[in-house]
Parts: structure tokens; C-alpha cells; sequence
């Protein structure tokens, strides 16, 4: 039986600004006590409900149709068959997975790839399809002779690399381009020159996208744009944006980490949301592809446990299990990202005090065996499987429940009428509103669908 909804195209998430939500002089607060503000009074204006179906104009000619219930995905490191059985137990199906381009391209030749590095991704990508896992492969690591001194050569060598990339793997449809390198990981958008100060970084970056991406959709239509994952988000996408780079990638993408680590999982993914308003790109699908907590993190904020009383491994592991749930509840309630992806099925400790690492501590300190690597970022201990707290409790709840149950859907989809109209569709004109019926979404991608000017 099919499922028929009316919905209204939605430009927002139902959220006032920044600035309507904090008053004059609770603007002046910054750090944490600005954050939390900003989160309190997010959460007290979220709607009851939130639309499960959104819409997104692309150009006059083209409308996307996507499924807008939150959807929980996880990044690996490594990613072997029995981590991907555990992560399928968890009902989810989307990975973030790490191409490192220095890695395959690992020579001064440009489209000379190293046979070892392409033959482990094309295991992986089997494998992965195997297990009915949808990919997100993000690329970074400058290939050796790229840089900031010849960017514009390394640009046009990126978009190469890119487009054969996509080739030789169509199972792909998600590549994330370049991960936090508004902050690090590659000067290719100027990090190291102070004069650019992000905007002009971001302009940078959108002069790489308008190579990469025809390329990556000329070896590949099926494919979609991820722009990498924003660290610090504001003046970088904003840059991205004045240098026309609106058209040049398919979904917004920011990293959210902080302690605790719900404040900025909300409040800067609500700030981004804002500036997308001002470039009329708010209805662009948007996901969260890392957001996470170690022990060193915590510590750094609250400081050690067993000064407290406490027990260092049962707090750790209590700190991460609430941050998760707090992040997923949030997600739930605010619909702000149509994926979001944990930092991660596996990965040790990467913060706080030297001490954490040293025998001594984790003798008095951890349970028996254990290191600071069993309290990292991961679902799972440093040996990649045992499971935390955490794992069990998303073995329980199964946030993607109602999307593995139900993963498509017909609707019928109701958006302005401004004089065009669907191809292959039976639509009704009325008024201002152009209702399009029996649109056939999938939670996996955006549906597409092709207007035309009415009459023609």
C-alpha cells in the first residue's frame, strides 16, 4: 500500500535566528555561557513536530524531493567485515570512510596511482557492498608536488584524481571533499596566510569545486558533492558562497565537537543554517559528518574523576554514552541534519594531559588491561570490537529504526508555482501552489525531478 502525504516546501527548520533568540545584552556573552544560551533557547523555540519531507529548487529546471527524517550514519577507521557486521547491528547503513589522495597518487606524476592503495578500495568497496552499506568517502592529503604554491595546477590535478575516482567506483554516489580544511589538513585554501582569514580561503575553495565537481559528475551523474567537512563554519562558507560556489556542491557539511558536546551539535549547525538564508541556499540538504568525545576532552573540561571520588573508566564511559544520546535526541527533535555521523566506530584517545597515556595512570586509575585508548572517541575499545556502553545502548534504541522499516515512500509534494511544472508527473496547478503527485523518494538520495515551463 502506498504511503500518500501533502507536504509544503519548507525553507526552515522552524527555528528563530541567532539574534532573535538572544536578546541585546545576552548577545554580549561569549564562550561556553554564549553557547549555552544560544542552545537553551534554540531547544525552547523547536516545533512539536518536524516535516519528514523536504524540498529543495536546485535551478528553475530542477527540484529536489528528499527524505528529512534524521539519519544516523558512523565513520571507520579500517573497517573490517567483523566491524561492519557490528555497525549493520546497529541498523545503519550509511560510512564515512577516508580516501587519502597522497596515498594513491603517492608520486609527483599526476594520474599515476599506486596498484596497492587501489586494490585495498576495491576491496573495501566491495565489501561494503556486500554488506549493504551506502559510502561517504571523503578525500584528503595533499599528493605529493600539490600546495598552496601551485594551487591552481593542484586544483585541476584534484579534479582529474576526482573524476577518476568516480569512475572506477560508481558504487560510490557520496564524496566528501576535503575534511576541516577551513582549519587544517591541507593549505590548498591558504590556512597558512593570514590574509585570507577564512573568507578568502572559502573563495578558494569554491574555485577547486567549480573543477572537481563537473568532473566528478561527467565520470559519474549517479554521484553527489559533499563539501567537506567545516571545522570552525561562518566566514569560510560565506567565502565559498561569494565566489558562486552555491552550484558546486549538493549538501552543506559541518563537524560540531565541544564539551558538551549538544551545545554546538545545535547551535553551530543552527548558525550555518542561518548564513545558507542569506545565500537563498536553506533547503540544501545538510549533514553533521563528525561530532564526538574522548576522555582527554572531558578532562579537559571537568577535570580528572578520582579527584571527585569517582572512577576514571566508569565516568569516562558514562560521559560518552550521554553525550551520544544527547546528540541523538537533539537530532530527532530539531530535524537541522538529514545525516549525521558520529566520530567514531573505532578511535582512540587524542586529548587531554600526557599523563593519560602512561602506565602509571592507568595502573591506579583504569580497570585492569585497560589504557586510555579503551575511553577514546569509538563505539568500541582499542581493540576495535569489544563494544562500550554506548554500542549497547544503540544495539537497543536503534535510532534509524523507522527509516530501516520504511526506507521509501510516494508523496505527493506541494511548492510555489512559478510557471513550470514536473516532466513525467501528474501535478495540479492551484493558485500559488503547484502540487506534484505519486514523487517516489528514497532515503538513500534526493529524487530529481525535471520542470519545464508550463506550455512549452
Amino acid at each position: 500500500m502506498k504511503a500518500m502525504i501533502s507536504t509544503v516546501i519548507l525553507f526552515s527548520v522552524g527555528m528563530l535566528s541567532p539574534s532573535a533568540l538572544l536578546g541585546a545584552n545576552e548577545e554580549k556573552l561569549t564562550g561556553w555561557r554564549a553557547e549555552r544560551e544560544l542552545f537553551n533557547k534554540i531547544v525552547a523555540s523547536l516545533p512539536a513536530k518536524q516535516p519528514t519531507v523536504r524540498t529543495y529548487r536546485r535551478s528553475p529546471t530542477e527540484l529536489w524531493v528528499y527524505d528529512a527524517r534524521p539519519e544516523m550514519g558512523i565513520g571507520v577507521h579500517g573497517g573490517t567485515a567483523e566491524q561492519l557486521d557490528m555497525i549493520r547491528k546497529l541498523g545503519i547503513r550509511f560510512v564515512r570512510k577516508t580516501m587519502y589522495w597522497n596515498h594513491i597518487e603517492n608520486t609527483e606524476e599526476r594520474g599515476v596511482y599506486d596498484p596497492e592503495a587501489l586494490a585495498n578500495w576495491d576491496g573495501f568497496t566491495k565489501l561494503a557492498k556486500e554488506k549493504g552499506l551506502e559510502l561517504l568517502v571523503v578525500i584528503h592529503g595533499n599528493a605529493p608536488g600539490a600546495g598552496w604554491a601551485n594551487r591552481r595546477e593542484s586544483y585541476q590535478r584534484f579534479a582529474k584524481f576526482m573524476a577518476d575516482m568516480s569512475k572506477r567506483y560508481p558504487g560510490v554516489r557520496y564524496w566528501e571533499l576535503w575534511n576541516e580544511m577551513d582549519v587544517a589538513f591541507t593549505d590548498l585554501f591558504g590556512k597558512n596566510d593570514p590574509k585570507l582569514k577564512g573568507f578568502g580561503g572559502g573563495k578558494c575553495y569554491a574555485e577547486m569545486l567549480k573543477l572537481a565537481y563537473p568532473a566528478i559528475k561527467s565520470a559519474n551523474p549517479d554521484a553527489w558533492v559533499v563539501m567537506g567537512g567545516l571545522a570552525s563554519g561562518g566566514d569560510f562558507p560565506r567565502g565559498v558562497y561569494e565566489n558562486d560556489g552555491r552550484d558546486f556542491f549538493d549538501i552543506m557539511n559541518l563537524h560540531t565537537y565541544g564539551v558538551p558536546l549538544n551545545w554546538p551539535f545545535l547551535g553551530r549547525g543552527h548558525q550555518l543554517r542561518e548564513l545558507m538564508r542569506k545565500y537563498d541556499d536553506e533547503a540544501k540538504p545538510f549533514w553533521n559528518t563528525e561530532f564526538g568525545i574522548d576522555a582527554g576532552n572531558a578532562i579537559n573540561a571537568w577535570g580528572f574523576p578520582h579527584r571527585q571520588g569517582k572512577r576514571d573508566g566508569k565516568v569516562f564511559d558514562q560521559i560518552h554514552l550521554e553525550a551520544w544520546k544527547s546528540c541523538v535526541d537533539i537530532a530527532r527533535k530539531s530535524g537541522l541534519y538529514q545525516k549525521y555521523m558520529p566520530y567514531q566506530f573505532n578511535a582512540v584517545n587524542e586529548a587531554g594531559p600526557k599523563e593519560l597515556r602512561t602506565q602509571p595512570y592507568a595502573d591506579k586509575h583504569l580497570p585492569p588491561n585497560m589504557t586510555i585508548d579503551d575511553y577514546g572517541f569509538g563505539l568500541v575499545r582499542r581493540d576495535g570490537i569489544t563494544p562500550r556502553p554506548t554500542y549497547e545502548w544503540l544495539l537497543d534504541e536503534q535510532p534509524n529504526r523507522e527509516i530501516v522499516r520504511q526506507p521509501t515512500r510516494v508523496v505527493n509534494v506541494s511548492v510555489p508555482f512559478t510557471g513550470y511544472v514536473p516532466a513525467g508527473y501528474a501535478f495540479k496547478v492551484n493558485g500559488n501552489t503547484l502540487i506534484i503527485k505519486d514523487v517516489k523518494i528514497d532515503s538513500l538520495q534526493p529524487t530529481k525531478v525535471r520542470l519545464h515551463r508550463k506550455g512549452d
